[in-house]
């Protein structure tokens, strides 16, 4: 699927706003409008272009080669690593036990990154769909977590790379849970803004599997297709939560336990847990270290004369890389070259890191900052961003305060919501959260 294309920023210090674009002066900034004028803004797109189009007439057999051979990589490891951890179980030593089941986990848990980021990830926004494979292509690859191929889809390649960091346009801007900028309206829920995020990487795979739910229900709320729309989403949800779920927890579980006996079953029932919690602790880490640093700028609203450089210019502001080497970047999908990712996100993914170096320079010649650095520091800064943002500033606070008194004059129209809800969301589904509440009421 051909997306809009991405942009590269440029290292340095010389990017010059104006008052009028600028909300913020100091960190996290927040931005209005264009960053460039028209003539430079249409020099910048053509610079970038006459890059893209240079990378993307050189694919070839390398290439195919790459992707395929991170596939049997996927493949194999997964085999071998559920061996091991079947085997651990009969391990005659606890010693023995212990070094089989962390080396089959740790196997496994580089699968499940592997399959995530640089194979599921890159294949399903169309970066090898020129390839005419059966099975490596956006239309028909599906990857090893808990979310749905087309729902992912939708919410990512569609929403974000296309409304990059604009606030309720972009719902990767704190994925409905959590405060990253002051354009979201303090909530005393936002006290708990370093809990809520602990949740949300440890079950990072749950939270991108009822996101779309969540975007959908909000953008479809007056659609008279509401029903229409949601009911396929739920149930290719729930269809593919059931077979996750199946082969992880039970069905792997149950073989190695009925052909070894039951300490393989639960070597292999915690090592797919463990494995699972590694690969969504990673993906959340390597997301959010590329979208909410202290430099990553959001934005209140979108253009109406948005131009393809200016749509460049928005990428190149709110998106962070982070340093590392070869294998490093592998793991990452080359999600650590998210600047270049979201300039140019249906580019094979394998060629960022070598252009890279022609982006910095293109962006340190239009004065764009080209925001990178070591994973520590990238993440020590997107945990102090969310830290900041749990705590209202006096303007903020005084703002939920009247807030609260107008919506004590209203009518509880949301309790009558929720009263349509009950009679059909019974039993422990009424302790569920709201999304999967709303997901339940559509399956």
């Amino acid at each position: 699927m051909r997306l809009l294309p991405y942009i590269f920023t440029a290292q340095g210090t010389g990017f010059a706003y104006t008052t009028e674009t600028q909300s913020n002066q100091g960190l996290y900034p927040t931005l209005t409008g264009a960053q460039l004028t028209k003539s430079r803004s249409d020099a910048l797109a053509d610079e970038l272009n006459a890059l893209y189009q240079n990378v993307m007439s050189s694919l070839g057999s390398d290439d195919a080669r790459y992707i395929q051979r991170v596939h049997t990589t996927v493949v194999y490891s997964e085999m071998v690593s559920r061996s091991l951890l079947a085997a651990a179980g009969r391990m005659s030593s606890k010693r023995s036990l212990v070094a089989t089941w962390l080396l089959a986990t740790s196997l496994l848990s580089f699968s499940k990154i592997l399959n995530n980021m640089e194979l599921g990830h890159n294949v399903m926004h169309g970066q090898y769909d020129w390839m005419q494979h059966p099975y490596l292509n956006s239309q028909t690859f599906d990857w090893d977590i808990v979310c749905p191929a087309p729902l992912w889809q939708h919410s990512h390649n569609y929403l974000h790379h296309t409304f990059t960091n604009i606030v309720n346009r972009d719902h990767d801007v704190g994925y409905h849970l959590i405060r990253v900028t002051d354009e979201q309206p303090w909530t005393p829920s936002d006290r708990y803004n370093l809990l809520n995020t602990m949740f949300l990487a440890l079950g990072f795979e749950w939270a991108v599997a009822f996101h779309d739910i969540q975007i959908s229900v909000d953008e479809y709320a007056d659609s008279p297709q509401l029903a229409e729309i949601m009911q396929p989403k739920s149930r290719g949800l729930f269809a593919k939560i059931a077979r996750q779920i199946g082969k992880d927890y039970v069905a792997l579980p149950t073989a190695a336990g009925l052909l070894l006996g039951r300490h393989s079953a639960m070597t292999t029932l915690s090592g797919n847990i463990t494995a699972n919690t590694a690969r969504n602790l990673w993906t959340w880490a390597v997301i959010f270290c590329g979208h909410f640093t202290e430099q990553a700028h959001i934005y209140t609203e979108l253009d109406a004369n948005e131009s393809k450089g200016d749509w460049y210019v928005r990428q190149i502001l709110g998106s962070s890389n982070i340093k590392g080497n070869n294998f490093f970047h592998i793991l990452t999908g080359n999600l650590s070259h998210q600047i270049e990712h979201h300039l140019f996100p249906d580019m094979p993914a394998r060629h960022y890191a070598r252009i890279a170096p022609q982006v910095q320079a293109i962006c340190k010649k239009y004065e764009l900052p080209y925001n990178t650095g070591r994973f520590g520091c990238q993440l020590r800064q997107v945990i102090g961003r969310i830290h900041h943002f749990s705590k209202p500033s006096t303007e903020e606070w005084q703002s939920y305060l009247q807030s609260q008194s107008i919506q004590e004059t209203k009518t509880t129209h949301g309790a009558k919501e929720e009263q349509k809800e009950a009679p059909i969301i019974r039993g422990l589904g009424k302790y569920l959260p709201p999304v999967m509440r709303q997901a339940l009421l559509y399956f």
